[in-house]
C-alpha cells in the first residue's frame, strides 16, 4: 500500500475505499447491498466501517 492509499479513519466513503482496496464502486455497492461490508450512515452519506472490518479480520487470525 502506497502513502496515499492508506486509512486514517475507522470509516472511510464509498469512493475512498474503492481507491485503497481496488474494487470498483458498483461492487462495493453491490457488497453493500448483500451485506457483506459494513457500514454507517452518517447525515445522508453511507460509509464503509473499516475499523469493524479490520476488528472482523483479527478475530478471524486467532
Amino acid at each position: 500500500m502506497t502513502p496515499n492509499n492508506q486509512l486514517h479513519s475507522p470509516i472511510v466513503t464509498i469512493e475512498k475505499f474503492s481507491d485503497v482496496s481496488g474494487l470498483t464502486i458498483d461492487t462495493i455497492r453491490a457488497l453493500i447491498s448483500r451485506g457483506k461490508l459494513p457500514t454507517m450512515k452518517i447525515g445522508r452519506r453511507r460509509m464503509v466501517n473499516v475499523a469493524l472490518i479490520e476488528k472482523e479480520a483479527l478475530s478471524q487470525q486467532q
